[in-house]
């Protein structure tokens, strides 16, 4: 059973301001990270969609920065990317690439995700962290700051950042949990870069493997089900 039968309240954790779904007798926190442009009432709703068996406790936060190009919308950014560059990939039919770079701000958003696991985990100290799009890009980065190991990690339409950076750390949180799942036909992330991301994991001595679908960017209904297995199994003694 999630978080997601009880009633949200707002709250902030490490300057983070989150959609909290406390529980009594939580095993783990889980870490959701929405995706550029959105906020964390985007994907909140999910705390009472994905299936549990485990109690655990969904927690949702903002991006700390608003969108740079349009800070009027309420939408955030867990750090910048070039838009005019998004836009011509766009038109050109082709999907930018991350693999070859370390986004600026990417590792103090990290961090403040660190942050805000030490406030919110249980006494077990268990948590899962992930996310959509560049939310699942900022989760991977905090996967891998020193610290307490994940229990698992979810990665929803993301990409592979840094590879260097990925292939010299992810050795060190060997055997973690991964679930992974990306559209065939995305438009906006590649799915060449979730395989790359997947191949980099495996390598790295991770546990998981990617589930494609048909579709663009996005979570599938089916998607929803297999994740709640994954917390499940991620959670075993």
């Amino acid at each position: 059973m999630s978080g997601g039968a009880l009633r949200p309240v707002r709250s902030a954790f490490a300057g983070l301001d989150t959609i909290d779904f406390p529980v009594k007798g939580a095993e783990a926190v889980v870490v959701c990270c929405h995706g550029y442009g959105a906020d964390a009432a985007d994907l909140a709703p999910l705390a009472g969609q994905i299936p549990t068996r485990r109690t655990v406790r969904w927690v949702f936060p903002d991006a700390p920065d608003p969108l740079s190009s349009a800070p009027w919308s309420g939408g955030r950014q867990w750090f910048p990317i070039d838009e005019e560059a998004l836009l011509r990939a766009q038109v050109l039919g082709t999907c930018r690439d991350f693999a070859g770079s370390r986004p600026p701000g990417i590792d103090a958003a990290a961090k403040s995700l660190r942050d805000l696991i030490a406030k919110t985990a249980p006494p077990s100290g268990k948590f899962l962290i992930g996310g959509f799009s560049q939310g699942s890009m900022v989760a991977l980065e905090a996967a891998l700051l020193q610290g307490p190991a994940a229990s698992g990690v979810f990665i929803l339409s993301g990409n592979l950042v840094d590879a260097d950076g990925t292939a010299a750390r992810a050795p060190a949180r060997k055997a973690t949990p991964f679930f992974q799942t990306h559209g065939e036909q995305d438009p906006m992330l590649g799915f060449d870069g979730a395989k790359k991301l997947e191949a980099a994991l495996t390598a790295a001595g991770w546990n998981g493997r990617l589930r494609p679908f048909q579709g663009g960017h996005g979570i599938p209904p089916e998607a929803l089900s297999a994740l709640g297995e994954f917390i499940d199994s991620a959670l075993e003694d």
